[in-house]
């Protein structure tokens, strides 16, 4: 197994992108963000002796998460103790990681695990602020239900966390929701930002148009599978006439846990949640 890093800079901001290689090809990759004392996310525990150092060099002080995923999470404990430093998450992502939060066995392979953690709660109310910085949590659920993205206003930043990743989307995991999702994006573009530091594939420029991007899609997505639900179609037959196409890999090696087909669920889940309220 390799590991490479790699080292950006935009407007004294320093970001780090961390990846991990398994047989020449990479399997994995996520990204840390420095801003003064402050570390947004901790990358993959295979990546530790990587990030280790470079939160030392930049003296980081403070962490605080996106959300309780492996590849974000992966050394909130141990920088916290090799730093003697707090970090700080949504409430959620606290009651997780201090019980201990148990990674399958693929995402154990390829990000590694986490450790138990005592984390800090941070509220939509609260303020992050560093020297030269001022963050806002902005609750997002979708991705998963603990999920923060931070806003800095006065740069005209967000970081989205896994909120993004990308304009148009072909798998969801199983346990992701595209209405709840829908929401999430409504709400962020209510926000005046243009550079978009998404964990998985910043954007320094026309970040709002590319979030605007995916919101597009996933309506124009969830419209077409309501109005076949809705014409008592099932969830394979709507998979079929929206010609979409499985990838037999993932949905094996993931036990069927991230899939093609996963997004058709997930929409016709969200409409029967609705239905039952």
């Amino acid at each position: 197994m390799a590991i490479r890093k790699f080292k950006f800079e935009f407007d004294s901001m320093h970001y780090y992108r961390f990846s991990v290689y398994r047989l020449g090809s990479n399997v994995q990759t996520v990204y840390t963000f420095f801003l003064d004392d402050l570390l947004i996310d901790t990358a993959q525990f295979h990546n530790r002796e990587n990030i280790y150092p470079i939160a030392k060099e930049h003296q980081i002080q403070k962490i605080i998460l996106t959300h309780h995923h492996e590849d974000h999470s992966g050394n909130v404990a141990f920088l916290m103790k090799k730093l003697k430093i707090k970090a700080y998450a949504h409430p959620e992502t606290v009651k997780i990681l201090k019980k201990g939060y148990k990674v399958n066995n693929l995402s154990k392979l390829l990000s590694g695990p986490v450790d138990k953690a005592i984390l800090l709660p941070i509220l939509e109310t609260d303020k992050i602020e560093t020297k030269n910085y001022t963050l806002q949590p902005i609750y997002t659920p979708g991705h998963c239900d603990d999920h923060y993205c931070y806003y800095e206003a006065n740069k005209g930043w967000l970081f989205s966390g896994d909120l993004f990743v990308a304009e148009r989307i072909k798998y969801f995991s199983y346990f992701e929701s595209m209405l709840t999702q829908i929401e999430s994006l409504k709400k962020l573009l209510k926000l005046d930002f243009d550079v978009l530091f998404c964990s998985h594939n910043p954007k320094t420029k026309n970040g709002k148009e590319h979030l605007s991007n995916k919101l597009h899609f996933f309506e124009d997505f969830a419209g077409k599978v309501t109005q076949y639900y809705g014409q008592g179609k099932s969830v394979k037959e709507i998979f079929s006439l929206m010609r979409m196409k499985e990838n037999v890999y993932y949905k094996v090696i993931t036990s069927g846990e991230f899939t093609a087909e996963n997004m058709v669920k997930s929409v016709v889940n969200d409409l029967n949640s609705q239905q039952s309220k």
